[in-house]
């Protein structure tokens, strides 16, 4: 790991409640409620070159940056984090899309879901937005899932058409080991969530026998595997992690991950090894998206997601 674009932020941020931070940060990020997005988005539905679609929803702000946002597992473009990003990029004048991932929405079809190996997804948005918004520098941004999503597009894996930026926000590198993390302890109520809402949404367009409480990783070994091409889970996992190929980023990459994230190991982002494409910070405090502070930001509250996020888009603004 080159340890010279590591950015350690032992102290800046600190955590609301002091204990059991993973855990609390995780849930105070995501229970605390968000404000709605105060832009009249248009839509657009893209056709992807196998046939499926994905729902975009966009703002023209006339600028000469775009940012394409991605949400995480189980979520959608309507995800607190995602429009607090939006009206982020918003204030600064920003073209916006916001992008809902195969399946996501019941405007768009598609026969095959998203996963963490779609990177080509990615690359279909960005060819449309450049299309859309002619001489704009294009930053994708991408949480948890869509982070792995973005990793392996900017590392050429699947899909080569590159942002000029990516910002990648506690994505998991090793699949296999963040499966295991969330099946163990309190992550386990993560982790019924996930399986929850993706056998909801699994269900609601085809008949497929599903256990009426089990893991994520069975959700991947029963269905997601299998409707995308893999052998199985392991398959999946082993192809679609990015760990063994963070060098090969070739695009600016911010990246952002926690200690204490519950099913995100930081062992993973300290042995990568990370090139100088990529701009690290790695916080001792904040869970998984969670990065709920003790001090209220004047502009951000006590939201220190927002508070890196609006300081990497204007660092961007200077390259």
């Amino acid at each position: 790991m080159n340890i010279s674009n590591v950015d350690l932020k032992l102290n800046d941020f600190v955590p609301i409640v002091p204990i059991l931070t993973g855990h609390t940060q995780t849930v105070l990020g995501h229970i605390v409620s968000s404000e709605a997005i105060k832009l009249k988005l248009e839509e657009k539905v893209l056709s992807l070159d196998d046939g499926d679609q994905l729902l975009l929803k966009y703002f023209d702000n006339n600028s000469g940056y775009t940012i394409s946002i991605y949400h995480g597992l189980a979520g959608n473009s309507q995800a607190d984090y995602v429009r607090r990003s939006a009206s982020l990029a918003a204030q600064l004048g920003w073209n916006i899309i916001l992008v809902d991932h195969r399946g996501a929405d019941q405007k768009a079809t598609s026969k095959q879901t998203y996963h963490s190996g779609r990177g080509s997804d990615a690359e279909a948005v960005i060819k449309w937005a450049r299309n859309k918004f002619i001489n704009t520098k294009h930053i994708a941004l991408g949480f948890s899932m869509s982070g792995s999503i973005l990793l392996n597009l900017v590392t050429c894996r699947y899909g080569t058409e590159q942002p000029d930026f990516a910002v990648v926000v506690n994505a998991p590198l090793d699949l296999a080991r963040s499966a295991h993390l969330l099946s163990v302890g309190f992550s386990k109520v993560y982790d019924w969530r996930f399986y929850l809402t993706l056998k909801k949404i699994i269900q609601s367009k085809e008949t497929i026998p599903l256990p009426f409480l089990a893991r994520t990783m069975d959700i991947d070994q029963l269905y997601t595997s299998k409707a995308n091409g893999f052998k199985d889970a392991a398959d999946y996992y082993e192809k679609c992690s990015t760990l063994k190929y963070i060098d090969r980023i070739n695009t600016k990459t911010f990246v952002l991950a926690a200690y204490d994230d519950p099913f995100i190991d930081i062992k993973n982002y300290l042995s990568a090894n990370w090139n100088g494409n990529a701009h690290l910070t790695f916080s001792k405090y904040g869970g998984h998206m969670g990065y709920f502070a003790n001090k209220k930001d004047p502009q951000y509250g006590r939201r220190w997601l927002d508070h890196y996020l609006g300081s990497v888009f204007k660092k961007i603004q200077t390259i």
